[in-house]
Formats: C-alpha cells, sequence, structure tokens
C-alpha cells in the first residue's frame, strides 16, 4: 500500500483533536480511526501506536511556533526587537490554538525528553540564545539569563495554561474581555520586560 499524505494529515487531525478534548490516556485508536472515517487497520499502517500518533501531534503543535523562534535565533536580530517577537509569537499561538500549553504540560509531564530534542531538531539551541543575547543585551554578569527566560515564557503561558480560573476570577468568565487582555500583553510585556532590565 502507498502512503497517501492526504490521508495521513486526516489522521494527525483527527487525534489533535481527540487529544486535546479527551487527553492521550482518554483517547483510544478506535476514536481516532472512527473520527478520521477510516478503518483500524488503515490507522496502524500509517501509525503503528498510539505513542507514535502522539508525537506526531505533538509535532504538529511545537511546529506552529518553534521555527519561528528559531529563525529569529540565528537572525541578526537585535536583543529588544528578539523579546518583542518572542512575546507576539507565543501570545498570538496560545489565542489562535488555546489547547497547546495544557497539551504540551501533560506531555512535559510524561515524557520531559521529548519537548527539548524536539526543539533542538526545529534548531533552538537554547545555549547558543542564551549567550547570543546575554552579550547583545549587556547582561553579562548582570542577570542570570536561564532566569529571565523562564520569566518571560511564565508571563506569556500561564494566562494561558490557566485559562479558566483567570477567566473567571479576573474577568467575571467574559471571554472577551479576557481575550482582549492577552492581545494587549503583547505590547505591555515587552513594555515590562524592557523597563526591568533598564533598571538593572
Amino acid at each position: 500500500m502507498v502512503l497517501n499524505t492526504e490521508t495521513e494529515q486526516r489522521i494527525v487531525a483527527s487525534a489533535e483533536k481527540l487529544f486535546y478534548q479527551k487527553g492521550k490516556a482518554g483517547t483510544s485508536m478506535q476514536d481516532i480511526a472512527d473520527d478520521a472515517g477510516i478503518n483500524r487497520t488503515l490507522l496502524n499502517y500509517y501509525f503503528r501506536s498510539k505513542d507514535q500518533l502522539f508525537e506526531a501531534v505533538f509535532r504538529r503543535a511545537m511546529g506552529r511556533f518553534v521555527p519561528g523562534l528559531a529563525a529569529m535565533l540565528q537572525s541578526e536580530m537585535r536583543f529588544s526587537e528578539y523579546i518583542l517577537h518572542l512575546v507576539e509569537t507565543i501570545i498570538d499561538t496560545m489565542i489562535e490554538h488555546p489547547q497547546i500549553p495544557i497539551f504540551v504540560l501533560q506531555e512535559l509531564t510524561s515524557n520531559p525528553s521529548r519537548m527539548p530534542q524536539i526543539m533542538r531538531e526545529m534548531g533552538v539551541d537554547p545555549e547558543k540564545g542564551f549567550q547570543k543575547f546575554t552579550q547583545d543585551a549587556g547582561l553579562h554578569g548582570r542577570l542570570d539569563m536561564r532566569q529571565f527566560i523562564l520569566n518571560v515564557l511564565s508571563l506569556c503561558i500561564f494566562p494561558f495554561a490557566a485559562r479558566p480560573v483567570v477567566t473567571e476570577i479576573l474577568y467575571n468568565g467574559d471571554q472577551e474581555a479576557y481575550l482582549l487582555a492577552m492581545k494587549q500583553r503583547k505590547k505591555l510585556l515587552p513594555e515590562l520586560i524592557m523597563k526591568f532590565l533598564n533598571e538593572r
């Protein structure tokens, strides 16, 4: 049998939808076959295990923003520009695909080595990034870049990972108000981050 790219993409799309809705443990291969409109034998021909299919979905999720971050790391972009684009890329991706944060957190819990491996395969080398921007921003000896990156990622991702709680407590359950606030963070966070660095 010859692999059909369209069929493979349909399988991955169905798996992505179900993994996002029910998690890996709550989704069976039969569920995915039914959603994709194919029989189980054909599904097994394309993906021999649920874990193999889960990795395909995880790579698809990472592919929505990691290659863009990799390109920025390899560019001549200055630190202040990178922070702006980093925040915009993450927030735009989270708004468009709100299931990704929880999906990624579940994967980090069950298979912590997969994400760093995939990120490196997609061209993101954290160590080189740390060196480049520590030097460019004049932060050598003034700031632990690892702590800094952790803070930036937390500021970007936490409101999405905790979306139900954040929406209910801070925005009285108003989804539109929540989304507007998240869009405003694309401007607010870079200003906050650069102000912090300028005061160091």
